[in-house]
């Protein structure tokens, strides 16, 4: 009879950790992350007809140059938003391109109050590093853990620490990374990097595996391990195939340059194929349940179309001269497609207010025509679609994002 209530009560506790559970399950939606202006916005994709938009990382205190009230977040974003993998040791906790201390402290002028802190526990200190990739907690707090190729601020930025952007994880907890470099198409410096866990999982080492790269794109990997990269200064899609560098003795020069290279091929255009009109790639993304690709192209023209594994087109996802300018692209859960748009000049080409916006697909897999979710944008780059359960954060509670007046952000 002892053990009767000791037994009921587990069973209490294990409906009420199930129906606990439930209640996660069903509340959980899709979070669109966007990098833009040096925000981290998320669009909250809850079953609203236009998903509510609020500031995720906030990059700056209201008045640079007190010490009065910290920012959410306080770091300078770009790009797109990796997770760890459970090998690596880091408990659910993500990184993503992080250029906060030059921006804040080397080419701020003055600098801002925050700059001299430090204090490592204080929510406004900045640290000195490099551009990298900085990690964060579920919570969208900073480790203080940054992740990045050498530099000593006493000269140009070197390669590695130019413009660092997008990332993804391989099987082996490796961090494949790029740096877009100047973008000039007759001097290429983009290069593709790969940092290596180590036994501390502090990713403090690594290799570069390509060095030449025409302003190469947000790298994306495939089943099998090939990872891909837009390089739109060249107008083509590179594929690195194994083998990748797998500890530091594999480029042990003073380039960090990889000493056996992977293969590398072009996966598009391929020659004598039809592109469905897209000359210039910049962006990729597998098409849900399929080993297909979304590839976007920001001019000549701008458009977005699907095609195979290998490259061929198959199909037209939003029309020549539709989207403005795309560039980072991500699905959600229930196959929507997001985009950022650039919206850029046409004649001069330069950066105007940018957009957000979404495709989704009817019963047959048929587009919509697209939907802009987010406007007055400063130069939106990368886009991540994450489950929002993988947050300690109730997205509820952050504050709105404001659309900024249109002089602003270069006009509409």
């Amino acid at each position: 009879m002892e053990g009767r209530p000791v037994r009921l009560l587990s069973a209490v506790l294990l409906l009420l950790s199930t129906l606990v559970v439930s209640e996660s399950t069903v509340r959980a939606f899709d979070v669109v992350l966007n990098a833009q202006g040096e925000f981290l916005d998320a669009y909250l994709a809850n079953g609203s007809a236009v998903p509510p938009r609020v500031v995720f990382d906030d990059p700056d205190p209201a008045d640079p140059g007190s010490l009065s009230v910290p920012p959410r977040g306080g770091r300078h974003l770009n790009g797109k938003l990796c997770f760890f993998p459970r090998r690596a040791g880091h408990r659910g906790q993500y990184l993503i391109a992080d250029d906060t201390y030059r921006e804040a402290c080397l080419d701020s002028h003055p600098a801002q109050a925050r700059c001299s802190v430090t204090r490592h526990r204080s929510p406004f200190f900045v640290g000195k590093d490099p551009d990298g990739w900085a990690v964060f907690k579920r919570s969208g707090t900073w480790t203080r853990q940054h992740i990045h190729t050498p530099w000593d601020f006493s000269s140009p930025q070197p390669q590695g620490n130019i413009d660092p952007q997008g990332c993804l994880f391989d099987a082996k907890a490796r961090l494949f990374v790029n740096d877009v470099g100047h973008g000039a198409a007759r001097d290429p410096d983009g290069s593709l990097i790969v940092f290596f866990p180590g036994r501390d999982k502090r990713y403090s080492t690594y290799c570069f595996i390509d060095k030449g790269l025409f302003a190469p794109g947000m790298p994306v990997m495939d089943d099998a391990g090939n990872v891909y990269v837009p390089e739109p200064a060249a107008g083509k899609i590179t594929k690195f195939s194994p083998p990748f560098p797998a500890r530091p003795a594999d480029c042990d020069n003073p380039d960090h340059l990889v000493a056996t290279p992977p293969t590398k091929t072009v996966f598009l255009p391929v020659p004598g194929r039809d592109t469905g009109g897209l000359t210039i790639p910049l962006s990729m993304v597998r098409v849900p349940k399929t080993d297909h690709w979304y590839i976007d192209g920001p001019i000549l023209p701008a458009i977005i179309n699907e095609y195979d594994r290998d490259g061929a087109f198959v199909r037209n996802i939003v029309p020549s001269g539709v989207p403005k300018n795309p560039i980072g692209m991500d699905v959600g859960s229930d196959g929507t497609l997001y985009y950022a748009e650039l919206n850029l000049d046409p004649v001069t080409l330069d950066t105007r207010c940018g957009s957000m916006s979404m495709v989704k697909f009817d019963a047959g897999g048929q587009p919509h025509l697209p939907q802009t979710i987010g406007r007055t944008l400063q130069f939106p780059d990368g886009v991540t679609v994450v489950d929002s359960s993988r947050f300690a954060v109730d997205f509820t509670k952050l504050p709105p994002a404001v659309d900024l007046d249109p002089s602003a952000c270069g006009g509409e």
